[in-house]
C-alpha cells in the first residue's frame, strides 16, 4: 500500500508540474496563428514532439562563413543600407514551426503598406517570379521564381521556388531565402536569424511521407516597425528575389 501510495504521489506532482506548463505552450503555440502545423492541439505535439528534436541553433554566422570562403560571395545588400538599419532582436516564440516573433509586431498600417509593397514587387517581375499560396506556410501568398529560368540558384530547387513570404496572420515577420553573404549581414546587424529547422532534414517517414529539408538560406527576418523599415525589409526582399532567379537586376 506504502508503494502504491507513493507511486501516486509522484505521478500527481509529475502532473501537476508538466500540465499547466503544457497547456500554456499550447496557448503560445495559438498565440501565432496558423501557419505550418494544423492550428490544433495535433499540430501543437507535431512542432514539439516530432520537429523540435531536428532544430539547429539558430544565430552562428560560421555556416555562411564556410561558403563564402568556398566562393559564394555574391551580395545583393549594400553595407552601408544594412548598417545604418542595425536593431535590437525581437523576442522569437520557442516553437521550431510557426517561427514567429513574440515582441515588437508591425502595426496594421504597416502591415499593409508591407504587404502591399510584396506583392507590387511581384507583380513587377512576372518575368522571374510569381504570387501563389506558400508551401511552407500554407496559409500565406508568397513569392516563387517562374518556371524555366536558367540561372536560378541551386537552393531553389530544394523549396520548389520559394523565395519568400510575410507572416501575415499575425507579426508580419517574412521568411526568406538569401545568398550566404547576405545572411551574415543581416544577422550581424540584428535583423535576422535562421528558423531552427534550417539546414535540417526531417525523414518523410515523420512528415506524411514527404520529407521537409530546408537549406541554411532559409532566414527569419524581423517584422518592420516603421516606414523607413518597410523600405529596407524591401530590399531585402529584392535582394531574395535576385539571389534566387540569379539576376542582377529586377524592376524595383
Amino acid at each position: 500500500m506504502n508503494k502504491e501510495i507513493a507511486l501516486a504521489v509522484i505521478v500527481g506532482t509529475v502532473l501537476a508540474i508538466t500540465l499547466p506548463r503544457a497547456y500554456n505552450d499550447y496557448r503560445t503555440f495559438l498565440s501565432y496563428g496558423p501557419g505550418g502545423p494544423p492550428y490544433n492541439p495535433l499540430g501543437w505535439v507535431a512542432s514539439r514532439l516530432i520537429l523540435q528534436p531536428f532544430a539547429k541553433e539558430v544565430f552562428s554566422t560560421t555556416v555562411y562563413e564556410r561558403k563564402i570562403l568556398a566562393g559564394e560571395t555574391a551580395s545583393f545588400l549594400s553595407d552601408d543600407a544594412v548598417a545604418a538599419r542595425k536593431r535590437d532582436r525581437p523576442v522569437i516564440g520557442p516553437h521550431v514551426v510557426p517561427n514567429r516573433q513574440l515582441t515588437d509586431w508591425a502595426g496594421d498600417d504597416i502591415k499593409e503598406k508591407l504587404i502591399q509593397r510584396f506583392n507590387d514587387l511581384a507583380a513587377r517581375n512576372p518575368h522571374l517570379v510569381e504570387l501563389k499560396k506558400s508551401n511552407l506556410e500554407m496559409h500565406d501568398e508568397a513569392i516563387f521564381l517562374a518556371d524555366g529560368l536558367e540561372n536560378a540558384a541551386p537552393v531553389a530547387a530544394q523549396v520548389q521556388g520559394e523565395t519568400a513570404h510575410i507572416h501575415r496572420m499575425k507579426d508580419s515577420s517574412l521568411h526568406v531565402i538569401l545568398s550566404p553573404a547576405d545572411c551574415k549581414k543581416l544577422f550581424e546587424a540584428g535583423w535576422a536569424q535562421r528558423n531552427g529547422l534550417s539546414g535540417a532534414h526531417v525523414p518523410g517517414i515523420l512528415t506524411a511521407g514527404k520529407p521537409l529539408s530546408l537549406p541554411a538560406e532559409y532566414v527569419l527576418i524581423y517584422a518592420p516597425r516603421t516606414n523607413e523599415e518597410v523600405d529596407f525589409v524591401i530590399e531585402i526582399v529584392a535582394a531574395s528575389v535576385k539571389y534566387m532567379a540569379g539576376v542582377e537586376k529586377i524592376v524595383e
